[in-house]
């Protein structure tokens, strides 16, 4: 069945409707195929041109994928200026070249990795190599989620984010941190925006039992606090930190 949409506002277009698969030979070699079969679904004029960006952060590519009638995949599809896939996002976009409008967009599209199962879920804080000088890690809140950096001239990132007495030490900390942020500097309550990252950390932390009645734009900041608290309490048991980081620490010294 066709979509017909009006060309006088800009169309969305259904992430189910666009796979990316995401080439990785583990040596800083990345690229990636989009599957852009579906766009014929939207009723656009053919002539349109078709475009598919790489981003995270500030960093951010564009590929052309030329007209709608012919799509074809771009000869230029290396993503090794990212320097790893962790937290990479695409969009997808139709737009009239002869009068510089933009029809359409998909944003925030995961990609796959081959042989991986379609539908991938975006993590809520994937983690990204950076320069931080002589800090450890930071979270980033300017890109459309959140993004744990860790320091790359210190240790693996990937190493680090599975060690126990990481966990222990510093999700804690994180998941106070951002949930803080959201609820009490932000004073965000919505649960129902699946395209915000503040709304799918409210979800995440609501899905925890016994932490009471999530807090709402009605409540005072010292029950907002007490939530969070109950929430982090609610994690650490869940990930059972306390006997995780006793393990850790006894095997280390």
């Amino acid at each position: 069945m066709i979509r017909r949409f009006n060309y006088t506002k800009r169309v969305k277009i259904f992430q189910k409707d666009i796979s990316i698969t995401l080439m990785d030979d583990n040596n800083g070699k990345l690229s990636f195929e989009a599957d852009l079969s579906k766009l014929s679904l939207y009723e656009f004029p053919a002539d349109s041109s078709v475009f598919v960006e790489a981003y995270r952060q500030t960093d951010w590519k564009r590929f052309e994928f030329g007209k709608l009638e012919a799509i074809t995949q771009s000869e230029d599809r290396d993503l090794s200026v990212f320097g790893s896939r962790n937290g990479i996002l695409f969009r997808v976009k139709i737009s009239d070249e002869k009068n510089g409008k933009l029809l359409a967009e998909a944003d925030r599209i995961p990609f796959v990795l081959p042989n991986q199962q379609e539908n991938p879920r975006l993590p809520l804080l994937p983690v990204c190599p950076k320069n931080l000088g002589d800090q450890i890690y930071r979270i980033d809140y300017t890109g459309p989620r959140t993004i744990l950096e860790i320091n790359v001239d210190a240790i693996s990132p990937h190493r680090i984010v599975h060690d126990p007495a990481f966990i222990a030490l510093a999700y804690p900390v994180i998941v106070k941190e951002i949930l803080t942020r959201i609820l009490v500097i932000e004073e965000y309550f919505d649960v129902s925006d699946d395209d915000d990252w503040k709304s799918n950390w409210l979800v995440f932390a609501n899905s925890f039992s016994s932490i009471g009645e999530m807090p709402t734009d009605k409540d005072d900041v010292d029950y907002c606090y007490e939530w969070i608290d109950n929430v982090v309490s609610a994690f650490c048991k869940q990930l059972n930190v306390r006997k995780n980081f006793s393990e850790a620490w006894s095997v280390e010294r």
